[in-house]
């Protein structure tokens, strides 16, 4: 009887202890315990025993696909380069490319997919910055790092109280300072504006941003905005009836921060009304399509962006060449560049922190300092935001673009480049060289579009630009 007694308290208890297991030790996985995601090995220790996985949430359809997709090609050789070199942590580099379709919600999905079913280490992306504002959030909650390489937004880095994400950080500058920039050049550049008008794209976070640091600082350079007006890229395509009320003041620059889909109708649009002050924008500008909507029209107007081709730093002709071995010839854009910088900070990250503890990595990656890149020194400041020089480019004949200006203010650089004359035979070479291939570039891609002539009306082409945005044609 006694036996059978014990035989029932033993089964009994063993029931309890099923029922009520004792926790596990959690000591070593912080993201599982904050953020209900378990990592693919423990986050807590130094070794690593699979690759490191990067995430990449990029344009590749829709109205900025050509900026994802050289996102994707900087992105391609600075991983092979990694791996080539060993890898991250004695593991190699994998990476899991997915599409945002241009827009923001699919953004959000596309990170939420990355982190809970790829579980990879670090987000990187995305190029525009409502993608990447939608992007950050999910970032944020997740406890999972992110990097975007282009998104100039200020907000990207910012809570909706203004607090500094933890987990999130760009490695480019951010509208403020580009729209001080823009500015800048408007005045003391080529131009010598005194009076501008400003168009801009109010479903665009990139363009409204702009707009804002362009009204605020244009006062302190003397530069008075005359007229303004905004528009909306996913209803209108036609904006005749809005600039041809620009015709009633007088001004010098018209102002556009915008995406090369819109701004391609704009300028073309802007000739026909019979508008002939230069457009001046920001790095939405940089895009092969932007000449072949626009050609003519478009040619004498400037931009502000990242990098320019005909820089004869090291740094930047050394990226180029690695580029164009790996790209066909290819010439590339400033989301090449900055892609390919975001890469190697988040490689110079992940080997500071000795894991890929997302705790680690985050605090790695706010104390990246005089980080030397392709396109520049990147330095994350306390809101987690990179500020590092910027150049304006001219758009010449056959879509050229040339180098004409420099914006730095923390080194004392606000001016023209030296001229060509000063450049060595081996610079002056050079520069040649990229202006042929630039003007290749452009003509293989006239070549691919020539089945295209007979296209529908650009309102339509806008309505079905879907696949790339290539389908932003002239009127």
């Amino acid at each position: 009887m006694r036996s059978l007694l014990s035989l029932l308290l033993v089964s009994l208890l063993i029931g309890l202890a099923a029922c009520n297991p004792v926790d596990e030790d959690t000591t070593g996985d912080s993201s599982e315990n904050q953020h209900g995601r378990k990592p693919a090995f423990d986050n807590g220790t130094a070794t690593l025993d699979r690759p490191v996985k990067l995430g990449f949430n990029l344009e590749l359809k829709g109205g900025a696909a050509t900026f994802g997709i050289s996102a994707k090609a900087g992105a391609e050789l600075a991983l092979d380069e990694i791996n080539a070199a060993g890898g991250l942590l004695g593991q190699p580099v994998e990476a899991v490319f997915e599409d945002n379709q241009s827009m923001a919600q699919p953004s959000a999905n596309v990170a939420n997919k990355l982190i809970s079913s790829d579980l990879v280490d670090v987000l990187i992306g995305a190029v525009g910055s409502s993608q990447s504002i939608a992007m950050a959030k999910v970032a944020e909650d997740k406890g999972v790092p992110m990097v975007t390489p282009a998104s100039t937004n200020p907000t990207v880095t910012l809570n909706d109280d203004g607090s500094v994400r933890k987990y999130v950080f760009r490695t480019c500058f951010t509208d403020d300072f580009q729209g001080e920039g823009i500015v800048d050049f408007a005045v003391n550049g080529p131009i010598h504006a005194k009076k501008a008008v400003i168009f801009y794209d109010a479903e665009n976070d990139y363009s409204v941003g702009i707009w804002e640091t362009v009204k605020r600082v244009a006062p302190d350079f003397g530069l008075e905005i005359v007229a303004e007006d905004a528009f909306l890229k996913t209803s209108e395509s036609d904006f005749r009836a809005k600039l041809n009320k620009f015709k009633a003041h007088e001004f010098d620059v018209l102002i556009v921060p915008a995406y090369y889909t819109e701004v391609g109708m704009i300028a073309n649009q802007a000739r026909e009304v019979g508008l002939e002050q230069p457009l001046l924008g920001g790095d939405g500008f940089d895009s092969p399509e932007l000449y072949q909507v626009a050609g003519e029209n478009i040619v004498g107007s400037y931009f502000t962006n990242h990098y320019a081709a005909d820089d004869m730093d090291p740094a930047v002709q050394d990226f180029i060449r690695s580029y164009k071995e790996r790209n066909g010839g290819k010439v590339p854009d400033a989301m090449a560049i900055l892609t390919y910088d975001a890469v190697k900070v988040v490689a110079q990250a992940i080997t500071t922190a000795g894991s890929v503890d997302h705790d680690a990595v985050a605090a790695a990656l706010a104390d990246t300092k005089n980080f030397k890149g392709a396109a520049g020194t990147i330095t994350i400041d306390a809101k987690h935001n990179t500020t590092k020089k910027l150049v304006v480019l001219e758009i010449g004949e056959g879509g050229q673009q040339h180098w004409v200006y420099t914006y730095d203010p923390l080194a004392g650089e606000t001016e023209a480049p030296a001229a060509e004359a000063e450049m060595t035979d081996e610079q002056a070479a050079g520069a040649e060289t990229i202006d042929e291939a630039i003007t290749g570039d452009e003509t293989a891609d006239e070549t691919a579009d020539e089945t295209m002539e007979e296209a529908e009306p650009e309102a339509e082409a806008v309505e079905e630009n879907g696949d790339g945005g290539s389908g932003a044609g002239d009127a």
